[in-house]
């Protein structure tokens, strides 16, 4: 994988130098935590990054630099390039979430309302945006993009938390026959070792984060380094700082105590399928 031969390289030539990630930090005018990060693959980092690292590190071989350079530029477009052609399909908000989640360590998610794009296969997507009235080079590129998001399913992808109400399993979008595949496809995400899927059941009654469905990016291990995504009627609001980070946060936490154990999502869902007649 290229990030880590990079970032391998970096930390290598560092050390070799004698050089502690604090001494460095201050060198480049960095938090510790950053070059940390950036290390631990936590972070992207950029070309501009690269280069500036490699002087400091006093790495003189052109061959090398240009070398290494060039493995930074491919890793930002391979991230990125997508993204840009689709750059005026959502909002500014959505745009810099997106960003965002491709170096997240951890995402936590709670839906209320309908399967989140993380889940959703080409068919239920389709339908839901359709149902929004889009036109249909609207509602394909919002399915494409929502299968380009899914690379963070990857194995090598951040760990992810998903609290789905009980409700969107019983919501048809669609047909039967989509709500019956995508249930299918909830599934197989399900047994992946870092998704972890629950089911708020409706006997939870009501509870704290029934006002919004929300998104949490998490950056960092042992630091409060978050991103927060609201989901409002016709509008995103990302959050990077605020006490509503911490807030929603632990919404997510006792939610996660409200909803089933993760083991008990198959069943769930086989009941679900079992009254749509399949399984």
């Amino acid at each position: 994988m290229l990030q880590r031969r990079l970032l391998a390289e970096l930390r290598q030539t560092r050390e070799g130098r004698g050089l502690s990630q604090q001494a460095v930090a201050d060198a480049m005018d960095w938090s510790v935590s950053k070059l940390i990060r950036i290390e631990k693959g936590e972070n992207k980092i950029s070309v501009t990054d690269v280069q500036a690292l490699l002087l400091h590190y006093d790495v003189r071989d052109d061959t090398r630099v240009a070398d290494l350079v060039g493995i930074a530029r491919a890793i930002r477009q391979s991230k990125s390039a997508w993204m840009e052609k689709y750059r005026g399909s959502f909002t500014e908000q959505f745009a810099k979430f997106l960003e965002l989640e491709t170096s997240a360590i951890r995402i936590r998610q709670s839906q209320l309302n309908v399967i989140p794009g993380l889940l959703q296969i080409p068919d239920y997507a389709r339908a839901l945006v359709k149902s929004y009235g889009n036109l249909d080079d609207v509602v394909e590129r919002s399915v494409e993009i929502r299968m380009h998001r899914q690379s963070v399913l990857e194995l090598d992808g951040p760990q992810i938390f998903i609290i789905l109400d009980e409700a969107v399993l019983h919501r048809v979008v669609g047909s039967d026959d989509v709500l019956r595949r995508q249930l299918q496809r909830i599934k197989e995400i399900a047994a992946l070792k870092h998704v972890t899927i629950k089911i708020l059941p409706f006997s939870a009654g009501i509870h704290p984060a029934m006002k919004s469905s929300f998104s949490i990016l998490e950056f960092s291990e042992g630091e409060e380094d978050f991103a927060l995504l609201l989901e409002h009627p016709g509008r995103d609001e990302l959050m990077t700082s605020g006490p509503e980070l911490k807030e929603f946060l632990n919404y997510f936490f006792q939610l996660e105590d409200f909803a089933l154990p993760a083991e008990e999502t198959p069943k769930v869902i086989d009941r679900r399928l079992a009254e749509l007649g399949g399984s």
